[in-house]
């Protein structure tokens, strides 16, 4: 299976799933998250909680076929240009190398799909009929009604058998309802790396899900708040980008708005976060972009300072981190406006790290 490399950052998609909670009256937000926890014998994260994801494979994600079938699906060159023109600034990863191959805005999200199907059964797609509607409201759909189980192991053992189900069911992956969110590089001072592009998909209600025993231990639905409580009660462990993504979702209480807001948002354009890692003397520290200390993110060795990470802090105007005490005891810092109009994740850090 041929995956897609560039340097040593392997290019790869998410998808963060938020659906209407059906019980709001338990609860004041009106919506969950969807993630899942990784088997021990994973080679990357093992054991953590994590979105829904995986690398692009470019036989499966970016054949051209998928032109022909999108042109058998009656889909219009102006509907994939929604996706694919615009002014808005690109990360890098939305480059594609081989001129021949579907482009990047399509094929992410086709891996960010296609990796959701493979994990947990659901697929997010488009049919005739809804194809014809043009965008709605810009909810996602998905299917249930065929032979998933069956659809999933094809496609986890093979992953260009993907466009064989979009073929054979008539749908197209729901493309138009995926909207970019973020862009993450794992730092350089790790040995396995990752060019991750995340996308939001906001969905009326939850799917029936069925998890893939080799790569899914376990799956929920929960708040951020709760999942972020699970994390520091050592309940789950979450990864920077999972922690910094849901710290960032504690800003909206109802679906309707992240919706709204996700769309508006992604005609920003995207730059790609970059930490830069600190070793401190009670922990360490990922700095980010717009942080008066950030610098030298491609320097591969873990720099050690002389200082605990609240004295590291301590006279700095901008400061756009996190800290990291243990492996669940996590506090954003944060106070400067981050770019492409997107909005700052809250601290929740049930300790005072002031």
């Amino acid at each position: 299976m041929a995956k897609q490399i560039v340097g040593n950052l392997r290019k790869s998609s998410s998808l963060i799933v938020l659906a209407r909670d059906q019980i709001k009256a338990r609860h004041p937000i009106d919506f969950k998250a969807l993630m899942f926890k990784r088997p021990p014998q994973a080679t990357f994260m093992p054991n953590c909680a994590v979105f829904r994801g995986g690398v692009l494979d470019a036989q499966a994600d970016e054949t051209p076929l998928w032109r022909k079938h999108f042109e058998n699906m009656g889909v219009s060159r102006k509907q994939l240009s929604l996706l694919t023109q615009g002014k808005a600034k690109k990360s890098n990863i939305f480059t594609k190398e081989d001129p021949e191959s579907l482009e990047r805005e399509l094929s992410l999200r086709i891996a960010a799909i296609r990796e959701t199907f493979e994990e947990l059964g659901v697929i997010f797609c488009q049919n005739r009929e809804t194809l014809a509607k043009g965008a709605g409201e810009g909810y996602g759909n998905f299917k249930e009604d065929f032979d998933r189980q069956h659809w999933q192991m094809l496609v986890h053992n093979d992953a260009t058998q993907f466009l064989k189900l979009c073929e054979t069911l008539e749908i197209i992956p729901d493309l138009w309802n995926l909207y970019e969110w973020s862009n993450w590089l794992t730092p350089a001072t790790l040995k396995k790396r990752f060019d991750t592009v995340f996308f939001v998909i906001a969905i009326q209600k939850m799917p029936h899900l069925i998890k893939e025993k080799h790569e899914v231990t376990d799956f929920s639905w929960n708040t951020p708040s709760d999942f972020l409580r699970q994390h520091f009660e050592k309940e789950i462990w979450l990864p920077p980008p999972q922690f910094y993504e849901l710290s960032r979702l504690l800003n909206f209480s109802e679906l309707e708005k992240v919706k709204n807001f996700a769309q508006t948002r992604a005609m920003e354009g995207l730059d790609a976060i970059f930490p830069v890692e600190r070793k401190c003397k009670d922990g360490r520290v990922s700095l980010f972009q717009g942080d008066d200390l950030y610098e030298n993110p491609d320097l591969p060795e873990l720099v050690s300072i002389s200082k605990t990470a609240k004295e590291y802090r301590e006279g700095i105007q901008n400061l756009h981190r996190i800290e990291f005490y243990d492996s669940n005891k996590m506090a954003m810092q944060v106070n400067v406006d981050v770019p492409n109009g997107h909005i700052c994740p809250v601290n929740t850090n049930p300790e005072d790290m002031n």
